[in-house]
């Protein structure tokens, strides 16, 4: 039984011997990146930019006006009157008040934009991918944001946006 049981562990090992000497070609790819830095995705944000130049802007504005309130507060405490010290708080907080709302509005319309050009682009993406998988025989692709460490040279990021520049 234990000679059985050793020819057929034998034989196994035979038939995998080929496969153990055979070196993977594995890759990452950080997506977002490889999005990101294509030609079309700088041109799309920019738009957003300008499109959202005057939310972005009333940010600027609120975000000094609040700062002019702190100062003023700071360097007029000792001296200003209860009726004073009650406005500039109420004027605080109604300024940081619309602040985060106009901010966290500004962030939702960014991400909302980032997300139309991800899903946009996603067919590109996995074309580009079969491209460079095809072209270079990796036998593994992964996501960056998976891996702990991986030498730069296992990185394709730079590859796939080339093809996605390429194919637009």
């Amino acid at each position: 039984m234990k000679r059985v049981l050793a020819f057929v562990l034998g034989l196994g090992a035979l038939g995998l011997a080929p496969l153990a000497g055979a070196e993977l070609k594995i890759a990452v790819v950080d997506v977002q990146a490889a999005i990101g830095q294509t030609q079309e995705a700088q041109t799309f944000l920019e738009k957003v930019q300008e499109s959202l130049e005057a939310d972005l802007e009333r940010i600027r504005e609120l975000t000094a006006q609040r700062a002019e309130i702190e100062e003023k507060v700071q360097r007029d405490a000792e001296v200003m009157g209860e009726e004073e010290r009650t406005r500039l708080s109420e004027d605080y907080e109604r300024i940081t008040s619309d602040l985060q709302y106009r901010t966290e509005t500004y962030q939702k319309a960014v991400n909302r934009r980032r997300n139309e050009l991800f899903q946009k682009m996603g067919p590109g993406v996995q074309a580009a991918l079969d491209d460079l998988v095809k072209l270079e025989a990796y036998d593994l692709v992964l996501p960056r944001n998976t891996v702990i460490y991986v030498n730069p040279k296992h990185d394709i990021t730079r590859k796939v946006t080339e093809v996605l520049d390429k194919q637009s």
